[in-house]
């Protein structure tokens, strides 16, 4: 075997390795649901504590589970990203929350976390959840893993950002978009459920 292949044989173990499905599946947040661990400590990117009650938005939160070696979160980055202008231009705060074990993937640890907003010039908190408290209350299982809470605090969306994780040109469902839409102007999403996509969060 040249090396070459050897090369694509190590990328493809890789990225299996990171979307396999997790030994036991977590039951998600319930729609309606207040937001869970709103107290709970986590880690900003300069090593202060932040609280998902300290951070919530006037108009509504959105809570994505995030990654830093996650294949679908780097194809996802950017429409995040754009999305990101229009949540916080209507008063829904975003929040990355990264709940991976830093211990085993140094990669997702609060440092990689601040170098990667810093990079991609993240205009959102990114904190890291040391020990995945906020992720199991949630019943998050993927990165990205997305839940959109309203003005009065309860989850109104979850699940996947669009219906394309390869593909941003191939789109035919923004589910996230339409959601936050329906959230700033009071309404309730037309599709306020969808299956997550991506690498499994490593807990």
């Amino acid at each position: 075997m040249n090396v070459r292949s050897l090369c694509l044989l190590a990328s493809l173990l890789f990225v299996w390795l990171w979307i396999m499905p997790t030994a036991q599946a977590q039951e998600q947040l319930p729609l309606g649901s207040s937001m869970p661990e709103a107290s709970h400590p986590l880690i900003s990117t300069d090593g202060s504590e932040q609280t998902l009650a300290s951070l919530q938005g006037a108009e509504g939160t959105l809570v994505i589970f995030w990654s830093n070696q996650c294949p679908w979160v780097d194809r996802y980055e950017d429409r995040v990203l754009g999305l990101q202008e229009r949540a916080q231009a209507n008063e829904i705060a975003l929040v990355f929350i990264n709940s991976n074990d830093a211990s085993a993937f140094p990669d997702e640890s609060r440092e990689a976390n601040r170098e990667r907003a810093r990079a991609r010039g993240y205009g959102a908190p990114y904190v890291k959840d040391p020990q995945g408290v906020v992720a199991r209350a949630f019943g998050a299982s993927r990165t990205p893993h997305v839940f959109l809470f309203d003005a009065e605090g309860s989850l109104v969306y979850r699940g996947a950002i669009d219906d394309s994780p390869g593909d941003p040109e191939s789109v035919q469902e923004q589910y996230l978009l339409e959601a936050i839409e329906a959230v700033a102007t009071g309404d309730t999403p037309a599709t306020s459920s969808t299956r997550a996509f991506g690498c499994t969060i490593k807990l």
